[in-house]
C-alpha cells in the first residue's frame, strides 16, 4: 500500500529551526562535565528558550539520545531493556511545553544507540542477535511509547543511523511498523531516518522527509524534492573538521571544546536558507551547546544577525 505522506508545511511554515547535540558527551564550558543525570537536573529551561527566540528559530531540534543511548527524560520500555538509561526529569517535556508557549516547536533526535559505541545497550536491546526480531520490537515499544506521551508537542521524530536500521534489518527492515511506532499519539507527526552525511538514499517510502545531514553552507538544492521525492530539509553543522572533512562537528565534547571555533558570516547562512525555502524546503542550523545549556556565544550572535535579515 502506498504511503501517505505528512504535511511538510508542519516544519516549512516555521521557517528555520535550530538544533542542538545536548549529549552525554556534552561537555561544560570548563573543568569536568556532571554526571548526566545531575546535567539533566540542573538543565535551565527558561534561559534556553530565551536563548532560542533571540535566533527567531521557529522550531528546535533536540536529541533525546546520541553516540550512548541514555534517555533525557523517562521512558518505561527503556527502563525494561537496561536499568539506569533514562531519567526522573522529563527534559523533553518541559522543553516542549515551554517552547510550545511561545510558538515555537519541538522536533525530537533518536538515534537507536546501536553502533559500536555503546556495546552494553547493543547486547541488552537485542542488537547482536541474529534474528533482529527483538531488537526491532524494543526500538517500536520505546519510539511508540514517546510519541504516545508527548503527541502533538513533537511534531517530528527525526531518526539517526538509518543505514545502522537497514543493516540490521538485513534487507527486511520492517519500515511501514517503525514509521507506525513514531506516528503514535500524533498521526501527523513528520518521519525521517538519516541516511548519512550528504546522502539522498532512501531506503524507505515510509517517510515524511528527507532527514537533510550536511556538512557545508554550498548545498544546493534544486527542484520541488530530492531524488528520493522527498521535501528539501536541511541540518547543518558549519563546522568544518579537517580530521574528518565529510562529517564536521556537532558536539561541544572533548575533541571540540578547546578549539576556536569560527562561526559564518549570516550572510552566508541567510543564502543557505534561502536556497532551501525557494524549493519550499527549510534548514534547521546545529549550534554548539554547553552542558549548562549555554549556546556557543558567536553561533548565537550569527542566529541573531540572521533574525534581523530574515525576520526583519
Amino acid at each position: 500500500m502506498t504511503y501517505n505522506r505528512a504535511d511538510f508545511a508542519l516544519l516549512r511554515d516555521t521557517g528555520y529551526g535550530v538544533g542542538f547535540h545536548w549529549t552525554t558527551a556534552t561537555l561544560p564550558v570548563r573543568g569536568a562535565p556532571l554526571p548526566f543525570e545531575e546535567a539533566v537536573e540542573r538543565f535551565d529551561v527558561s534561559a534556553f528558550v530565551e536563548q532560542v527566540l533571540s535566533t527567531g528559530a521557529g522550531h528546535v531540534l533536540f536529541t533525546s539520545t546520541h553516540s550512548r543511548h541514555w534517555l533525557c527524560a523517562p521512558n518505561p520500555e527503556i527502563d525494561r531493556v537496561l536499568s539506569g538509561r533514562t531519567c526522573r526529569r522529563d527534559l523533553l517535556m518541559e522543553l516542549a511545553d515551554a517552547l510550545g508557549k511561545v510558538g515555537v516547536r519541538l522536533v525530537v533526535y533518536y538515534n537507536s544507540g546501536i553502533h559500536v559505541g555503546d556495546p552494553e545497550w547493543r547486547r541488552a536491546c537485542g542488537a547482536e542477535e541474529d534474528d533482529p526480531g527483538r531488537f526491532f520490537e524494543n526500538w517500536q515499544r520505546i519510539i511508540g511509547w514517546m510519541g504516545a506521551h508527548y503527541g502533538p508537542k513533537m511534531c517530528a521524530l527525526w531518526v539517526d543511523g538509518g543505514y545502522e536500521l537497514e543493516k540490521i534489518g538485513a534487507g527486511k527492515t520492517p519500515w511501514a511498523e517503525l514509521t507506525g511506532a513514531a506516528k503514535a499519539g500524533f498521526t501527523d507527526r513528520l518521519v525521517c531516518y538519516n541516511p548519512g552525511i550528504e546522502r539522498l538514499h532512501s531506503y524507505t517510502e515510509h517517510q515524511d522527509f528527507w532527514a537533510g545531514e550536511v556538512c557545508r553552507l554550498n548545498y544546493i538544492p534544486r527542484g520541488p524534492s530530492n531524488a528520493a521525492g522527498l521535501p528539501w530539509y536541511a541540518f547543518v553543522s558549519w563546522h568544518g573538521d579537517s580530521r574528518k572533512a565529510t562529517c564536521g562537528a556537532w558536539v561541544m565534547n572533548a575533541d571540540n571544546r578547546d578549539v576556536p571555533w569560527v562561526s559564518p558570516p549570516a550572510e552566508s547562512v541567510v543564502m543557505f536558507l534561502r536556497g532551501f525555502q525557494r524549493v519550499g524546503g527549510t534548514v534547521t542550523f546545529n549550534l554548539f551547546i554547553y552542558q549548562d545549556g549555554t549556546v556557543y556565544p558567536s553561533d548565537l550572535e550569527v542566529m541573531r544577525r540572521v533574525r534581523s535579515m530574515v525576520r526583519g
